[in-house]
């Protein structure tokens, strides 16, 4: 199972197929959700190279698009299951990433702000295997009330494992970038992303996560270019809110730079939907990328 993340007014119809499918964000990042016998819902993701922005053994951060993946993914679980049989999709998602993770893997721990009649608020701390938070994330869903296609989801189940790796992975693993096809434009604020099924969520629309991985792509490749690359930067703030679903791309994707100060560059990213005569606002977000050198 995972979050639907679109719009509150309007949605595609879902696929009959299973979701996530083979090749899929969710499943390249080896995801996997557990819930206990208290209905405590945690996720786990392995530290892995090909997450990270650098080599782990030379002091490499996993990448703060692919940690709010994670908490978009469990703390969608978590606002289904609070609104059975309805279902839900992300309006907002706030990550901040505070520390480089320790061992092997780090897990998300999602806890309920507020549930109400139309919206549910969490907040998800992310750790490592020494206890150490390496992010905070808050989000908000809408309830999205039951039609004939809205799947049937197991609230009463409290003790069972999810798990959302790939039966047959990718070797060599690429990097997310190129996994998910995001490709800035050298020297221009652009970024290219056209819709496949790695980044589709259960509606069918572009996935709440993927599109994070933009905004954090666009606040470095706008720290790159108004540094002329001379420093490598590091996204350690993304404020997102989803305003309609992507349904058939391709996208476009546009980018400025709203505030520079010491080390830290602020941006903005708006991502849209080209396929109509008139291009969409899908979402648009907040990012800050730090200079690491």
């Amino acid at each position: 199972m995972s979050p639907a993340a679109s719009s509150p007014t309007s949605r595609p119809s879902v696929p009959t197929a299973r979701y996530p499918p083979q090749n899929h964000i969710l499943r390249h990042l080896r995801l996997s959700h557990q819930m206990t016998g208290d209905g405590t819902l945690t996720a786990t993701m392995p530290i892995l190279d090909d997450l990270a922005d650098g080599p782990l053994a030379e002091g490499g951060w996993l990448r703060l698009g692919a940690v709010a993946t994670l908490v978009d993914s469990v703390a969608g679980h978590h606002a289904v299951l609070q609104v059975t049989p309805d279902w839900s999709a992300t309006l907002h998602l706030s990550t901040v990433l505070a520390a480089r993770a320790e061992g092997e893997v780090v897990t998300a721990r999602c806890s309920p702000l507020r549930v109400g009649r139309n919206q549910v608020v969490t907040e998800t701390s992310v750790t490592d295997e020494a206890g150490t938070e390496i992010a905070r994330s808050t989000c908000t869903y809408a309830r999205l009330p039951r039609r004939d296609d809205t799947p049937v989801v197991d609230s009463t189940a409290r003790e069972n494992t999810v798990d959302y790796r790939e039966d047959h992975e990718l070797n060599p693993r690429p990097a997310l970038d190129d996994y998910l096809r995001i490709s800035p434009v050298p020297g221009e604020p652009h970024i290219e992303l056209p819709m496949h099924n790695r980044i589709r969520n259960s509606f069918g629309s572009l996935q709440g996560g993927a599109s994070i991985v933009v905004a954090e792509v666009m606040a470095n490749h706008l720290a790159a270019m108004y540094d002329d690359g001379q420093r490598r930067s590091r996204c350690v703030f993304a404020d997102v809110h989803y305003l309609a679903p992507g349904r058939g791309g391709p996208f476009r994707v546009d980018g400025e730079v709203l505030a520079r100060s010491g080390h830290l560059v602020t941006t903005r990213t708006r991502i849209f939907e080209t396929a109509g005569e008139t291009d969409r606002l899908l979402q648009t977000a907040t990012a800050t990328a730090a200079y690491l050198d």
